[in-house]
């Protein structure tokens, strides 16, 4: 079992009211803007979303191993999943495995592209860090496996726990905004995000949502989960410090009137990567499952030409392919 010792300012029990806590449910301190049935409806009955491919194949990577004098390898696997390997710590992001991200199996958004490492391909697991409760980051079939292979503890945002516990998935801890908690040498907090949460039609914002920074004693990693861009990006620079790298959402941002409050378009995830002043941030969350109108090219083509009006090298902000890897 993996030793560890938690650090919170309140009991994950107590909820604590907050400038995004109300008793009742979560929230964004600057507004929610949560879209309603109707814009629902309005966006789906004018969407003219671009045409996707079935299936795009992917390149062949070999899982790098962290060598000895390595800080750490991070590896893309697909959509928001990363592989973290650290010194004396392994850490998945949000896994997602599963054909469909959808409470159905016949149906909703299909994978167009396996995941770049296979379940069985990976190291083991110690930490997972769930973002939020969305299918395409909460794949419960998922963690299931991943759980009953590895046993990790499982660090979920406030109000998300109880879902994973009733599913059998025993070693989970969640957290609220700011709070964090160390795993041998190294602290994992929880930071806000613009965004939202719900599993079902009757469940909205009963549970919060959140990004991750990761510090060991020799690198800061910044997940970036699902975020609208906002002055969070700030705040965490200004509490945490400059991440080495960060992991942020450049896709699933079209129509912007429907998704600007809660995705990320490449030009403010680029924006997002100078707020962080991260040394090297990586793309995600993009060019697997078909969620919005933009092009499965898009995000890379946009992205691209943010970073050249910004003067950004393009070395500083990568978009990776399934399963490659990058050494520290």
């Amino acid at each position: 079992m993996l030793g560890m010792v938690v650090s919170l300012s309140a009991t994950s029990s107590d909820y604590p009211l907050s400038d995004h806590y109300d008793g009742k449910l979560f929230h964004n301190p600057k507004g929610d803007h949560l879209q309603g049935f109707l814009e629902v409806l309005k966006w789906k009955w004018n969407a003219t979303p671009a045409e996707w491919p079935e299936v795009i194949e992917n390149k062949n990577f070999k899982l790098t191993p962290l060598a000895e004098n390595s800080k750490g390898v991070v590896t893309f696997i697909n959509h928001a999943t990363f592989l973290l390997q650290l010194p004396g710590l392994t850490i998945l992001t949000d896994p997602v495995y599963s054909e469909r991200v959808s409470p159905f199996r016949f149906m909703g958004p299909k994978r167009i592209r396996v995941p770049g490492i296979t379940l069985d391909d990976l190291p083991p697991i110690d930490v997972i860090i769930v973002s939020h409760n969305h299918y395409d980051h909460m794949d419960l079939e998922t963690l299931k496996i991943i759980d009953g292979k590895f046993h990790p503890l499982v660090i979920v945002p406030l109000g998300n726990a109880a879902l994973l516990k009733s599913e059998g998935i025993r070693n989970v801890h969640e957290i609220d905004w700011w709070q964090d908690i160390k795993v041998r040498e190294n602290r994992i907090t929880l930071t806000p995000s613009e965004h939202w949460s719900s599993r079902t039609l009757w469940d909205k914002n009963e549970a919060l949502w959140g990004c991750y920074m990761i510090q060991t004693p020799q690198l800061k990693i910044f997940f970036g989960g699902d975020t609208g861009y906002g002055g969070h990006f700030l705040d965490v620079k200004s509490r945490l410090g400059a991440p080495d790298a960060a992991l942020l959402p450049i896709g699933s941002y079209e129509p912007r009137w429907f998704m600007k409050f809660h995705h990320m378009n490449p030009a403010e995830a680029v924006q997002a990567h100078l707020d962080l002043g991260a040394a090297k941030s990586f793309g995600m969350h993009f060019g697997t499952f078909h969620l919005s109108d933009e092009g499965v090219n898009e995000p890379e083509s946009a992205l691209k030409e943010s970073m050249k009006k910004n003067k950004i090298d393009a070395a500083q902000f990568t978009v990776p392919e399934q399963g490659e890897s990058f050494i520290f």
